[in-house]
């Protein structure tokens, strides 16, 4: 339960599921507010381990499991979202689902005091500052690594029409920012972020990862920001590109589109 790639997919039957990022705001300023952990929580009573928190305390995640059907992924999501609103609701606080802030000026954040943040604000700092931003991520089941690094060759081409597809970040701290998404401007800042590279096999790629692990460009695994990765825990290819999507219907569409 809780994990959007737990079940890889196969040439008959692909799965699709989701990580949502979401921001907590107080309900009369609408600005941010440091509570994910309490909200976190109140609502794992409910959804167990699809809520988590994130690097910053302004964020909540929720996940699916993974689903072959669009309809049955949209029940999830509505259920998803409506127990993180229901706790945040008992903390007096409302979610949103956008991919940037939209009023305040938290620079730098709350951060979540997990060993793995500690270690990425000490190493990276100032670009973990604008991480109060939120995506969408769409798992793919995929059966292994090699098929995940063709998909990810294949699906490059596609990735600016995915852009313009899910943008909802136009404001950054009050500020109308001019673009359409905001939020990917601000990951284009990280050294393993965009586009990935084409891979002409899976040593390509092994060995790629080794090097920036080895010269602290990648804290880990897990840093691999690019826009399509194959996920380092489950056998997915993880779609990052699309920013928060304001509801469920952007979130299938999203989703049916990779």
């Amino acid at each position: 339960m809780g994990n959007p790639g737990d079940t890889a997919g196969s040439a008959a039957t692909v799965t699709v599921g989701v990580e949502e990022e979401y921001l907590l705001v107080d309900p009369v300023t609408r600005e941010l507010s440091p509570s994910a952990d309490k909200v976190v929580a109140e609502a794992a009573g409910e959804l167990k381990d699809r809520v988590t928190t994130e690097i910053t305390r302004y964020q909540v995640e929720g996940r699916t499991d993974p689903h072959t059907d669009l309809a049955e992924l949209a029940v999830q999501i509505r259920s998803t979202r409506g127990g993180i609103a229901r706790a945040a609701a008992r903390q007096g606080l409302r979610v949103i689902s956008s991919g940037t802030p939209v009023l305040g000026h938290p620079v730098p954040p709350a951060f979540t005091s997990t060993p793995r943040y500690v270690k990425s604000i000490a190493q990276f700092r100032a670009l973990d500052y604008e991480q109060s931003t939120c995506a969408c991520h769409i798992h793919v089941g995929i059966p292994d690594l090699p098929t995940a690094l063709r998909v990810s060759n294949h699906l490059r081409p596609w990735l600016p029409a995915l852009v313009s597809l899910a943008a909802n970040s136009p404001y950054w701290y009050g500020e109308d920012t001019g673009y359409a998404s905001w939020r990917t401007l601000v990951w284009g800042r990280w050294p393993v972020s965009g586009p990935p590279p084409y891979f002409e096999s899976q040593s390509h790629f092994e060995d790629l990862v080794e090097d920036l692990i080895a010269t602290d460009t990648l804290l880990d695994r897990g840093g691999l920001y690019w826009d399509i990765r194959p996920s380092h825990h489950v056998p997915t290819v993880e779609v990052r590109v699309a920013d928060a999507a304001a509801t469920r219907g952007d979130v299938v569409v999203v989703g049916g589109g990779n």
